[in-house]
C-alpha cells in the first residue's frame, strides 16, 4: 500500500459453512488520516452492475418482462436510434453486446449502436443505464425503490444504496489522486434532499421526475445525461464490504432463496454469451474468467480515485471483495487475489 500511495482498503471472503471473514486498513481520508472500518461507506462503481443484473433476470424470470424484446418497445422517450436500434434488448445490455459507447457527453446526443446487437462485446455503461430507465417505466416504480424492496431489503444490505443516506457524509471513504483526497457527491446529496423533503414516497422518483426536480431547482439546465445522474446503477453505489459480501453470498450458495433466482437463470447469469478474448467473456451481467479449468465471476470498479474488485467461484461457495480508495488500488488488488487465489488472474491484464 505505501507503495502504491493507496491509503486504504476494506475486503472480505465468503466461505461456505463460516462467517464472512471481514479486513480493513488505512485511512479513509489521507488528509485528516481518518481510519476506514467495517462500517464505512465506499462507492460501490461498477459492481452496482451484477446487483442490478440479479434484479432484471429475477423481473424476466417472473414475467415482468421479456429479455429478448426490444428496448424501444418498452421506452419511446430517448429511444435508441440507427440502423440496429431497434434490435437492442434487455440480454444484449446485460452481456455488453449493445454496440453503444460506455458514456455519451453531450446532451442532443442520440444513443446509437455502431454494431449489429449480439455480434460482438463493447463495454457499455450507458447500455445499463437505458435499461434501469426501461424498468422503472415497466413497473412503475423508481430504480432506488426497486432495488431497496427487491433486493437490499431481502439481503439485509442495510448500508447499501444507489442514492444516498442520512449519514453518509460521517462514513464515506474518500478517493485519492496520489495522496489528495476528493468527494464525487454534490449531486447525491442534492437529489437525495429534493426526495428528503418533497411529500412523495421513494418509488414516485423516476428519472424523469428527479430530472424535473433538478431543472426546477437549477442544478441542471437540461435532462441530465447519464453520466451526470444519480441514482445510476453503472456508478452510484454506495455500500460496505460486509454488505457486499451478503450479495456475493448469495450469488455462489445456489440454495440461498434470497436472490430469487431459480436455478435455471443462475446458470444463465453465469454461463458466457459475448466473447472478450480467449479466457474473458460475459456471462447476463458478471463477467466470466476461465482459466486453468475453472470458472470464476468477477466485476471491477473503477471511479477514479477507488478501484474495486470481486471475484466469485461458485463450484466452491467462495468469494472476495476487495474496496480500495487510490488510483493504483487495482494492482494491490491484483497481489491479494493472486495470494488468496494462487492464480494469476487474466482479468487484471485486460481491466
Amino acid at each position: 500500500m505505501e507503495l502504491a500511495t493507496l491509503p486504504g482498503l476494506a475486503m472480505a471472503v465468503v466461505q461456505p459453512g463460516k462467517p464472512v471473514w471481514q479486513y480493513s486498513l488505512g485511512q479513509s481520508n489521507a488528509k485528516t488520516e481518518s481510519r476506514i472500518t467495517s462500517d464505512s461507506l465506499f462507492p460501490g462503481c461498477s459492481l452496482g452492475k451484477p446487483i442490478f443484473a440479479t434484479l432484471v433476470l429475477r423481473l424476466a424470470q417472473d414475467g415482468v418482462f421479456d429479455l429478448d424484446r426490444p428496448l424501444n418497445s418498452y421506452l419511446k422517450d430517448d429511444a435508441l436510434t440507427g440502423e440496429w436500434g431497434e434490435q437492442v434488448t434487455p440480454r444484449h445490455v446485460l452481456s455488453h453486446t449493445t454496440g453503444l459507447p460506455n458514456w455519451r457527453y453531450m446532451d442532443d446526443q442520440k444513443l446509437t449502436p455502431t454494431f449489429q446487437p449480439g455480434s460482438r462485446f463493447n463495454y457499455s455503461g450507458e447500455g445499463f443505464f437505458h435499461l434501469e430507465r426501461v424498468l422503472e417505466h415497466v413497473t412503475g416504480k423508481g430504480f432506488e425503490a426497486l432495488m431497496q424492496e427487491q433486493i437490499f431489503k431481502p439481503l439485509g444490505m442495510t448500508s447499501s444504496t444507489f442514492l444516498w443516506l442520512a449519514n453518509a457524509n460521517d462514513r464515506l471513504v474518500a478517493g485519492h489522486r496520489g495522496s489528495d483526497p476528493f468527494y464525487n457527491r454534490d449531486l447525491a446529496i442534492a437529489v437525495f434532499k429534493i426526495i428528503d423533503e418533497a411529500d412523495r414516497p421513494l418509488s414516485f422518483w423516476t428519472y424523469e421526475e428527479i430530472s424535473s426536480a433538478l431543472m426546477k431547482q437549477s442544478i441542471r439546465k437540461a435532462p441530465p445525461v447519464a453520466n451526470e445522474f444519480v441514482p445510476n446503477v453503472a456508478f452510484s453505489l454506495l455500500t460496505t464490504v460486509s454488505d457486499y459480501a451478503r450479495f456475493l453470498k448469495a450469488l455462489v450458495d445456489p440454495n440461498d432463496s434470497a436472490l430469487g433466482l431459480s436455478a435455471g437463470t443462475r446458470r444463465q447469469m453465469m454461463t458466457p454469451v459475448s466473447r472478450v478474448n480467449s479466457v474473458l467473456s460475459w456471462g447476463l451481467g458478471i463477467g466470466v474468467e476461465d482459466l486453468a479449468g475453472e470458472r470464476y465471476l468477477w466485476q471491477w470498479g473503477d471511479n477514479g480515485g477507488w478501484k474495486n474488485f470481486i471475484l466469485a467461484h461458485p463450484p466452491s461457495q467462495t468469494a472476495l471483495a476487495i474496496f480500495t480508495n487510490g488510483g493504483n488500488g487495482q494492482r494491490v488488488n491484483e497481489r491479494i487475489l493472486k495470494a488468496a487465489t494462487g492464480v494469476e488472474h487474466a482479468a487484471f491484464l485486460w481491466i
